[in-house]
């Protein structure tokens, strides 16, 4: 497999996965937001020098927002995928959209360029913050269809509700939760843990947290593609 967007909590995951057979490559060459050892690959997402199918499955983990052009890095990661692309981003939806007008999530990502030492964790690594691209499931299935056309691709949907994480908490969010600073704290993993089960209850489907997993392998012609 090929691990997209790969840092030090990538590596980690695999590793306690088991999953030995794992290439890891970061968003940009020159990008000091991977921490990764010199044994990882090194490449563009938006112009991967890998052939088409190289790797079975290309996983990606909170990487195609951070992309200047997401849907280019997305295509990259369904070219060189043979078998399956999995992918966890951002999910627009109307709660979100409500959630970003009143201060409880970020519309441009400053905490991650902050834990970047301003340096990395914007647009394409650099310290520029990134615009956080939420994507809708309507919008996966055009783009994989724009892709590759003359076949049906199932693609699996999974969302779920997440916040109260670090680098997701806004001040808004801060104020919320009873916080001053973006210290851990009991209290606030109190009211997330609370927050996220009621909202996982009654709305699990529009989760901040979005998965898909396009299924490559049980991709089949479209009718009107001759045999």
């Amino acid at each position: 497999m090929l691990v997209q967007f790969a840092g030090e909590f990538d590596r980690q995951v695999t590793e306690r996965l088991g999953l030995r057979r794992a290439t890891f490559v970061n968003l940009a060459p020159d990008s000091p937001s991977s921490r990764l050892d010199a044994d990882a690959l090194r490449g563009d997402a938006h112009t991967m020098d890998v052939a088409d199918g190289a790797f079975d499955h290309v996983i990606g983990h909170a990487g195609l927002h951070h992309c200047s052009r997401p849907h280019q890095a997305l295509y990259e990661m369904y070219r060189i995928a043979r078998r399956t692309v999995v992918s966890v981003e951002n999910q627009d939806s109307p709660l979100m959209r409500l959630a970003c007008s009143v201060g409880l999530a970020g519309v441009y990502e400053h905490e991650a360029v902050a834990d970047g030492g301003g340096s990395t964790g914007g647009v394409d690594g650099t310290g520029v913050p990134n615009h956080v691209y939420r994507w809708t499931r309507h919008e996966v299935r055009k783009t994989i269809r724009t892709f590759d056309p003359g076949r049906s691709v199932p693609i699996e949907f999974h969302a779920h509700w997440l916040i109260g994480t670090d680098r997701a908490l806004t001040s808004g969010m801060r104020a919320l939760l009873g916080e001053k600073d973006s210290r851990q704290s009991a209290p606030r993993i109190l009211a997330g843990n609370a927050i996220n089960r009621g909202l996982n209850s009654v709305a699990r489907r529009q989760g901040n947290i979005f998965g898909f997993v396009v299924r490559k392998d049980l991709a089949r012609n479209q009718p009107w593609i001759a045999s």
